[in-house]
């Protein structure tokens, strides 16, 4: 069935499109929910059930060529809304930040920056903290986080770039340069 057909047969009501749905955007939708609640298998499956309960109750908003992005921002603002509602903070852990290697110091290094990374990321107010990590790790366009936490376009432009100036700062106080590898 194309999708264009499978969105026929749910705004007909068809039980079996919905089971189609569900077959073909499980790993995709679980996935999603599992970069944000990492470790919580429960909950990702409870989120994942109430995503396609979601299209189903939305039908009518489908369009051809948009499910899986439809399905994929249900699924990133309920991960988040989780996230809210029991009043963590996003998972921005020293662990993300690294990348794998065999040398200690460069190790040692990447956890030292990481660190300072977070402790710059917790001076920024909660919602700018959380649109650099949709935008920045999550890797939601600014429009699409925008979009999401019910902010103006230039708004979350404006929070980036001093975020990112936050960032840069905090770090030079640390004595982290940046620059490219001829400048050093």
């Amino acid at each position: 069935m194309t999708e264009a057909e499978l969105i026929k047969a749910l705004r007909r009501g068809n039980p079996d499109a919905l089971a189609e749905l569900i077959d073909c955007c499980t790993p995709y939708i679980s996935s999603v929910i599992a970069r944000i609640l990492r470790g919580r298998q429960a909950d990702v499956e409870e989120l994942t059930a109430d995503v396609f309960l979601a299209a189903w109750n939305n039908r009518d908003k489908l369009r051809p060529g948009q499910v899986k992005g439809y399905l994929g921002t249900i699924a990133r603002n309920r991960a988040f809304n989780l996230l809210r509602s029991e009043h963590e903070s996003l998972p921005l852990e020293d662990d993300i930040l690294l990348l794998e290697t065999d040398d200690p110091d460069r190790l040692l290094d990447r956890r030292e920056t990481a660190y300072m990374v977070n402790q710059a990321l917790s001076r920024l107010k909660r919602p700018q903290r959380e649109l650099f990590v949709r935008h920045y790790y999550y890797g939601q366009t600014v429009q699409e986080a925008a979009l999401t936490m019910g902010i103006n376009l230039s708004t979350a432009k404006t929070w980036l770039r001093r975020g990112r100036e936050t960032l840069k700062n905090e770090l030079r106080k640390e004595g982290y340069g940046y620059g490219t590898p001829g400048d050093l």
